[in-house]
């Protein structure tokens, strides 16, 4: 075992591993940063430019653009990536501005509160661990967004060589990350060891490191989680429901809001919230060790956790090297990929449980027996983990039973997705809790407390690559939204998707795998607490059910999860109303960029409005969700910090004992259900999409279950062929059936019946899976993660708190001293959120009524626009008003269309009994008026009005008496087809819908013009 004075060794190897991971994390950041998009005219980037052009090409072996066409879609990605990296830093500026504030508050209170005469500089020593943690966290935050904003772009241009390069650019931006948290934690807390070791309360000075990146950890989860969920929202409900357009248009403003959300919640948030969680780890467990150990084997029990810690981001460097090298074919599946990245995860998990069985050998003695039990509490808590991450994949991954019953209780409308999506997250807590639960029993049996945290050590020793795998997923979503907002060909875009898809699964599983350390953590964290407070060890006390305020606290923090997951719902709610305000207020001042057709080259071009100024306009997303988030978030955290601050005065440390652990108990349940429901929502959606583009199967590829996405899909259909009747007509479910469809399918006209059905049927599912996937998004990537933090941070801060709560002496609370302290603070801190949540209201209030007097401006600018030509219109008809020019465009319509459909539907021939038997007058007459009465409406539809039912039947009145004076039993020369006759008449009306539409004017049933509208 380790000497007394052997600290060096102690923390050696942690050290390495820190300074390695930091030496790889600047390798990859130089290697994505350093080459550049070949967007330039010179001679280099004309020859790969050249040189994709002839390499590039679609399934069907045709080239996918020219050179000029990648120059193009490469200048446009490279714009793109520059407002995301740009709206990014701005966000986390704004962010940090105010977190720099809030640490030099909180550093000046912790050396006030800390001070003790016997050690009167513990306050200040905390306040500079507090200060460190800080600084790292939101540092490793920082580099982690930095990295993934640049990362994105380049992940786009290299999936137009191969899916390969780009997986190998976007894992590397996530090593980048992975290696800035495990690498400035590690070291972080090294270092303060190392300076602090001489002091007899040098661990109690460390948790202060630990509440410094817990506090970033939670504003940066909030604070991110509000901008990117209220981006995406806003840009869901504008962009794809109120106006049709398709995700990530690059005519909605709010994309570039949505990509940029992406990075500083999901990345940089994320960072933080693991930084937290592998520091907590180390520094709960060395806690507990130099607690209940001394001498020898206290040092040993200290250098576990670095050891461990150190070697594990050592092998997991191995399997970051495994994923991006291993073969990937350009057609790979979700389940392809996932196999890629977690044969570098179990590689990695493998290598440790090796390097713990040196680790435990060389501290503790390979023949002694508490080598192998603290071994198997390592392994105990890294099973632990796996198997929380795997079966979150199983709830959340589309390729899975679970999420597929979402998607197909589609079919049913929103409600069903959406309690389908509901019974899922809940179904999910279940396997977690068991495995945590044996992981607690298990660990405790074999190590005691310490054993217990020593799991949380185990479960994060491969945070180096599983933190990659989660960090990968935003900058692969960026790469996708900014190929299709650069207009890149479809094959290039599958490539980006696939990658998307595998990058929402692996963070769906990474939520889970942060909110199964955050409980090991928070145990160890507990335990740590009840120790330094004195409720445990050395005193008479007990936290136990019989006494009122245990029950009182349990009560309390069961609670404290769902009003801050209320928090933080309401605060994407109404950061997501000033989003969609301003998405519609440009669409209001620049309708033109609706009217734009999908796919051409003017979506790509800025647009000038009514108000003379360029559309659309990201940055005013951008500043709008800065501002929200920053503000939202502040409410949501103060009441995670001052919550135990509060009970642990007023209810003493009893109290704040059982709001831990009610805290911890709810607050892991809700997280789960959460984080998964919305996981399993998202995949449900994609899967849709991915059906209705695809096929539902890659075998039959078959469109019946959701439809076609674009009409294009329906080119693949064959009409002689009875499998594809199968694989593309919902009601032919068994070959009988599509052989007698088979008939009627042989023309066009019922074939485009068909695929619009195919259309109608996407749009019906799709809607339902969206609103499922806009429920979800808050649940999954706002208050579900940032509950795990919530728990974390309060276990933290009691730690913290410890010493002054155990000097109180008022253990079982009420006590003559701190239910007044407990009282001014909660007072302040009312106070204070009270005004500032009335300012932020108020400030709320006046931004919408801006916003809302803007739109109706704008709205009442076109309307006197409208008027102004209707006027014009009028005079040049000669009419008196709006009815009698609507009136004269339709008898003008109806003259011209109703006799063609009468000349075409008099060629029908009606078939006699037999062969030989002529059909007689009344047969041919009631087969053509049936014809014509059916016809009508497609000419209704094709010519854009709408007859009444007294204008319809005076119109069916008039060409009955026609048809029945043109019927005989006399057969014509050639029948003419159905749609022929639709079609002759569309044909011949066709210049009149353009006078029709400009004097728009809904007309009354049996006004004149045969009581039609246009």
């Amino acid at each position: 075992m380790l000497a007394n004075n052997d600290i060096g060794t102690q923390v050696s190897v942690g050290i390495a591993g820190g300074i390695l991971a930091v030496i790889v994390a600047v390798y990859f950041y130089w290697s994505i940063t350093s080459s550049a998009l070949p967007t330039n005219n010179g001679a280099q980037a004309a020859a790969e430019r050249e040189e994709l052009a002839r390499t590039c090409v679609d399934e069907d072996g045709k080239a996918i653009g020219t050179a000029a066409d990648f120059q193009t879609w490469f200048r446009r990605v490279e714009k793109l990536q520059v407002e995301i990296h740009g709206g990014a830093k701005a966000f986390l500026f704004a962010e940090y501005r105010y977190l720099v504030v809030f640490c030099i508050l909180v550093a000046a209170a912790l050396c006030g509160i800390l001070y003790q005469e016997s050690e009167p500089l513990a306050g200040l020593f905390t306040a500079i661990c507090f200060l460190v943690g800080a600084l790292l966290s939101g540092s490793a935050g920082y580099v982690g967004m930095l990295v993934a904003t640049e990362a994105n772009s380049r992940t786009a241009y290299q999936c137009t060589k191969s899916m390969k390069a780009g997986l190998e650019v976007s894992f590397a931006s996530g090593a980048v990350m992975s290696n800035s948290v495990v690498g400035f934690g590690i070291l972080g807390v090294s270092v303060l060891y190392v300076i602090f070791s001489s002091e007899p309360l040098a661990w109690q000075y460390l948790s202060g490191f630990g509440f410094g990146a817990s506090s970033i950890a939670l504003f940066a989860r909030v604070g991110g989680g509000i901008f990117t969920k209220a981006a995406d929202v806003g840009a869901d409900l504008v962009g794809k429901v109120d106006s049709g357009i398709p995700e990530d248009d690059p005519r909605n403003p709010a994309t570039i809001a949505d990509n940029v959300g992406d990075n500083v919640g999901d990345v940089a948030g994320m960072g933080a919230d693991l930084f937290e969680s592998f520091v907590g780890g180390i520094i709960a467990t060395a806690t507990l060790a130099v607690s209940q150990s001394t001498g020898d084997l206290a040092n040993a029990e200290v250098a576990l956790p670095f050891w461990v810690a150190g070697f594990g981001i050592m092998v997991a460097l191995i399997g970051t090297v495994i994923v991006r090298t291993y073969p990937l074919p350009n057609k790979a599946d979700l389940d392809r990929l996932l196999l890629q990245i977690n044969l570098g995860i179990f590689t990695s998990a493998f290598l440790v449980v090796i390097m713990s069985i040196v680790a435990c050998g060389v501290l503790f003695g390979f023949e002694n027996e508490l080598a192998w039990r603290y071994f198997g509490c390592l392994v105990v808590g890294l099973v632990a983990g796996l198997v929380v991450g795997s079966f979150t994949e199983y709830c959340t991954s589309y390729e899975k039973d679970p999420t597929r019953y979402i998607s197909e209780s589609a079919k049913f409308g929103t409600a069903p997705v959406i309690i389908m999506g509901l019974g899922v997250g809940m179904v999910s807590v279940t396997v977690p809790t068991l495995a945590l639960c044996a992981a607690i029993l298990g660990c405790n049996a074999l190590g005691g407390l310490y054993g217990v945290s020593l799991s949380s050590v185990g479960l994060l020793a491969t945070l180096g690559i599983t933190l990659a795998t989660d960090a990968y997923g935003p900058v692969a979503d960026n790469a996708g939204g900014i190929a299709e907002m650069a207009g890149m060909h479809e094959s290039i875009r599958g490539r980006t998707d696939a990658l998307d898809s595998l990058g929402n699964t692996t963070a769906a599983t990474g939520k889970g795998f942060a909110i199964g350390s955050a409980v090991l953590t928070s145990v160890g964290l507990i335990a740590a607490f009840l120790q330094q407070s004195g409720v445990i060890g050395g005193t008479n006390l007990s936290a136990s059910l019989d006494k009122p305020v245990v029950l009182a606290g349990v009560l309390i923090g069961a609670m404290l999860p769902f009003v801050f997951a209320a928090l933080t719902m309401l605060s994407v709610n109404k950061a997501a109303q000033a989003i969609i305000a301003e998405v519609r207020r440009q669409f209001s001042a620049c309708p033109e960029l609706l009217r734009l057709e999908e796919g051409s080259d003017e979506i790509y071009e800025p647009h000038t409005g009514s108000d003379g100024k360029s559309y659309p306009n990201s940055a005013n997303c951008v500043a709008i969700a800065t501002t929200s988030a920053v503000a939202e978030m502040v409410l949501p955290g103060v009441a995670a910090i001052f919550a135990p601050v509060i009970v642990g005065f007023l209810l003493g440390t009893l109290g704040l004992a059982g709001l831990l652990v009610g805290a911890l108990s709810s607050g892991f349940m809700l997280a789960l259900t959460m984080s998964n429901a919305g996981g399993a929502w998202d995949n449900a959606k994609k899967w849709v999409e991915k059906c209705a583009r695809e096929g539902e199967d890659h075998a039959a590829s078959k469109f019946t279950k959701y439809g076609i996405k674009k009409g294009s899909v329906f080119n693949s259909f064959d009409a002689t062929s009875v499998k594809s009747i199968m694989d593309f007509a919902p009601i032919a479910t068994d070959e009988a059936a599509a052989a007698v469809m088979q008939e009627h399918l042989a023309d066009t006209f019922t074939q485009a019946n068909l695929k619009d059905e195919l259309l109608d049927l996407y749009h019906n599912r799709h809607s339902a899976v969206v609103n499922g996937d806009t429920v979800g998004d808050p649940f999954k990537d706002t208050s579900g993660p940032a509950l795990n933090i919530l728990i974390k941070l309060m276990s933290v801060i009691s730690l913290v708190l410890a010493p002054a709560f155990k000097n109180l002496g008022e253990h079982e609370g009420f006590g003559p001293t701190g239910w007044w302290i407990a009282l001014i603070v909660a007072v302040v801190i009312a106070i204070l959120c009270i005004v500032f949540v009335g300012c932020v209201n108020n400030a709320n209030r006046a931004s919408q009524d801006a916003l809302s007097n803007d739109l109706n401006s704008q709205k009442l600018e076109l309307w006197t626009k409208e008027a102004v030509a209707r006027s014009t219109v009028m005079a040049e008809l000669k009419a008196e008003d709006a009815e009698d020019a609507v009136a004269t465009a339709v008898d003008q319509i109806a003259a011209i269309a109703v006799p063609a459909l009468l000349a075409g539907v008099l060629k029908v021939e009606a078939r006699g009994a037999t062969k030989d038997v002529p059909a007689t007058a009344e047969e041919t007459f009631k087969l053509r008026e049936s014809f014509f009465a059916t016809l009508l409406p497609s000419i209704e539809n094709r010519l854009g009005m709408s007859l009444s039912k007294a204008g319809r039947k005076a119109v069916i009145a008039k060409a009955t008496a026609e048809l029945a004076a043109g019927s005989s039993p006399v057969v014509e020369d050639k029948a003419a087809p159905a749609e022929e006759a639709a079609a002759a008449a569309a044909t011949a009306a066709a210049p009149a819908p353009a006078a029709a539409e400009e004097a728009a004017t809904p007309l009354a049933d049996g006004e004149p013009g045969a009581g039609a509208q246009a």
